[in-house]
């Protein structure tokens, strides 16, 4: 017997046929998003083999000559303003704003270097944003809004060699400004507002567009604005006739048609749609609308030829942008509050603050989650100077940043808050309530981003075999594509029960055989647990499929987990890189340990979540016993562990240096100087006023007076209480 001809009559061709009839073809939308950006790390952590020799491609992110020059230059001038107006008591009007940032080039920080601008890489404008919004995140939320999402690159990528040299060196030379145009209400990223005709005019096709209330990000009129839209060709001139999907144009603000609605800044990525500017102001935020604005078709970005790539490109950029700017000012206001709220409780010792409920808890965890997130924005930053362009790597990230932003900033109100209504603290205070409406003002600028068939379709781009299959399914010619089928099937069958045999061994010896490289030292084990998270992972995927099947209310909960799993799990990668390229330091390991055993009682919770929402029951009950044994699951991180890290920016040290060392180096603002002198002043005199409570006196007046202390030792006692009061009292 033909064990292939029976094979493939009596199992192969029945499936065929019945999953052929249940398959639903990719929309164009869905194929434009399978085509954009890259797949990175995620594709080796869904593998369940993780190649670790990868990573070492990912160098530590630095700078050039010319960046910093930037940095020392520009970006500092601008943190020296911000500085000054603040300890002024005075704020930067926006006029001001907008004309230091066009006389000192920042437009041109993402505009190619051979167009004429600065062509700074992704770790350089991360690195400008982390040193802006250390003294304002407002201000820093426009530099992001306006520069990192800038259309540059866009137009580098994929736009004409005519669209290339009108706008790139207008746009290096400050002669005319750009921004993205994004929409209220979005439909799988199409604006429903904004839609295009192609028409047949007197000298050849022109296109015919309509829109409302394209938003821009904050700062002037923009003299470009990159739209994209819905293109209908009902003649055909493109090529067939009818919709052609989501298209991209260049429009010159000064067409005629194009009107411009101000409106007024409300909060940092926000406005108040329809309320009038007076006469001679510039508003923070503003919107076009555009009635029956006619461009040639050499305005489509891409061109007529490339027209059809202008989205995926579009989604590719955005990814970028917010790979850039999101881990940027979580960054700096994280560490920020990590400084703030360490120095307040170190000066709050011998008071209510040290006292304070969990508050030294709250500490440890406060300087592991600084800790992980810069070690996304390296990791990250490292990947886009590399030229990647990871579409889900870059949501993923942002992903677990949020949930850190929002414990963070839990946890340093609550130690802030410990020390009073200070006017001292009140700027640090606004700064983190100004960071979450700043982070979702970013993420309005990319609203695809949390799409969530964007991100299984990034996530089924990285399977080896199911978009083969898939597109198997779809051919046209039906024999042919059975037998591709054929083929495929059960190679996925082999795939499949590897990845499951795989992931069970792993589970149950907690990956203690699974390949690592050499010499990682006392981060080995890590690394087995990650090949073992990651093998489970997969194992899941293959039972979801995430991408191959519709997203629908009963399974869109178990894919967000996974992909939350996943983000997880590359955050701890994150952190691992980061210690390697620290220099391996031993006195970082607590912060390394509380991170990694936060990721895995996540991933516990998370995949025993999982098992038990699987429509399959039997199968859900075979997949728990062999993913989850009982009695290897990973408690939250110890006590023990947490009171280290807290120890670790309680007093001087190197790590603490390395965790919040840059936010207050090279620094002017006179209340965080203030802190920062009261934190050394106290931690100078901490011996000595052991001793004095060791000697049964609660007053160090009193040992002077009896002579127990120098007049020195008082006097630094004494300059110790003024720090004190100074910085905690304003």
């Amino acid at each position: 017997m033909n064990w292939n001809a029976w094979r493939r009559r009596w199992l192969t061709e029945p499936l065929y046929r019945r999953l052929r009839n249940g398959v639903t073809p990719f929309t164009v939308f869905q194929q434009q998003v399978l085509a954009a950006g890259d797949p990175w790390w995620e594709g080796q952590l869904l593998s369940g083999t993780p190649d670790w020799n990868a990573l070492t491609y990912v160098r530590p992110a630095t700078l050039n000559a010319r960046e910093k020059a930037f940095l020392e230059g520009p970006v500092h001038a601008l943190c020296a303003l911000l500085e000054r107006l603040s300890n002024e008591g005075e704020t930067l009007a926006e006029d001001a704003l907008w004309k230091f940032l066009a006389e000192e080039r920042f437009e041109a920080m993402a505009v190619p270097e051979e167009a004429g601008g600065l062509g700074l890489s992704a770790w350089a404008q991360s690195e400008v944003l982390r040193q802006v919004a250390l003294r304002s995140v407002s201000i820093a939320y426009r530099l992001a809004a306006r520069f990192v999402f800038h259309p540059a690159c866009l137009l580098r990528a994929v736009g004409t060699e005519a669209q290339q040299q009108h706008w790139l060196p207008r746009l290096a030379g400050g002669d005319a400004c750009a921004a993205m145009a994004s929409f209220v209400v979005e439909n799988d990223i199409v604006p429903i507002q904004a839609t295009g005709v192609l028409l047949q005019g007197h000298d050849g096709p022109v296109l015919r567009l309509n829109w409302s209330g394209a938003r821009y990000a904050p700062g002037p009129r923009p003299d470009l604005l990159v739209l994209p839209f819905r293109l209908h060709d009902p003649e055909g001139l493109l090529g067939g006739a009818g919709e052609r999907g989501v298209c991209v144009a260049l429009v010159d603000t000064s067409l005629p048609g194009v009107s411009h609605v101000e409106t007024v800044s409300c909060a940092a990525g926000g406005h108040t749609p329809g309320t009038s500017v007076p006469a001679g102001t510039k508003a923070s935020s503003a919107a076009f609308d555009g009635c029956d604005v006619q461009l040639q078709l050499d305005s489509l970005l891409g061109g007529t030829d490339s027209c059809d790539r202008a989205l995926s490109a579009l989604l590719a950029f955005q990814a970028v942008a917010k790979g850039i700017a999101l881990p940027a000012m979580a960054t700096a206001s994280i560490s920020l509050a990590a400084h703030a709220s360490s120095a307040v409780l170190r000066l709050q010792a011998e008071g209510t603050g040290c006292a304070m409920l969990g508050a030294r808890g709250r500490l440890g965890r406060l300087a592991a989650t600084a800790y992980r997130v810069e070690a996304g924005r390296r990791f990250l930053s490292g990947a886009l100077d590399l030229g990647y362009r990871p579409l889900l790597s870059s949501a993923l990230f942002d992903i677990s940043i949020f949930e850190d932003v929002r414990t963070a900033m839990g946890d340093s109100m609550d130690l802030l808050g410990g020390a009073g209504p200070t006017p001292a603290l009140t700027e640090w205070q606004e700064g983190l309530h100004e960071l979450l409406p700043a982070l979702f003002g970013l993420e309005a600028l990319a609203p695809q981003a949390r799409n969530t068939r964007v991100l299984a379709l990034g996530a089924l781009r990285v399977h080896p075999l199911l978009m083969q299959e898939i597109e198997a399914l779809d051919s046209a010619d039906t024999d042919a594509g059975c037998d591709a089928f054929d083929r495929l099937l059960w190679k996925h069958v082999i795939l499949a029960g590897n990845t499951i045999f795989r992931a069970t061994g792993r589970a149950w010896t907690a990956g203690r055989f699974s390949p690592v490289p050499r010499l990682l030292g006392p981060v080995t084990h890590h690394y087995r647990r990650i090949n073992r998270y990651a093998a489970a992972l997969s194992a899941l995927a293959e039972m979801l499929q995430p991408g191959a099947r519709p997203v629908h209310a009963h399974n869109e909960p178990g894919l967000e987990r996974l992909l939350r799993g996943l983000a997880v799990l590359m955050l701890l990668c994150a952190v691992l890189k980061r210690w390697q390229d620290d220099g391996r330091h031993d006195a970082d390991l607590p912060l390394v340990e509380w991170c990694a055993a936060d990721t895995y009682h996540t991933l516990d919770t998370l995949l025993a979540t999982m098992l038990e929402n699987l429509a399959l029951k039997p199968a859900a009950l075979v997949l728990r016993g062999m993913l989850l044994p009982p009695l290897l699951r990973t408690a939250p991180p110890d006590d023990a562990v947490t009171l280290t890290c807290a120890e670790l920016l309680l007093k001087p040290s190197d790590t603490r240096e390395r965790l919040v060392g840059s936010v207050w180096a090279n620094h002017g603002l006179r209340h965080l100087q203030a802190l920062e002198k009261a934190y050394e002043c106290v931690v100078n005199v901490h011996e000595l006023r052991e001793q004095i409570r060791q000697a049964g006196l609660k007053d160090w007046r009193l040992a002077h007076q009896s002579g127990g202390l120098t007049d020195a030792q008082a006097e630094a006692l004494e300059a110790a209480e003024a720090a004190v009061l100074v910085a905690l009292r304003g």
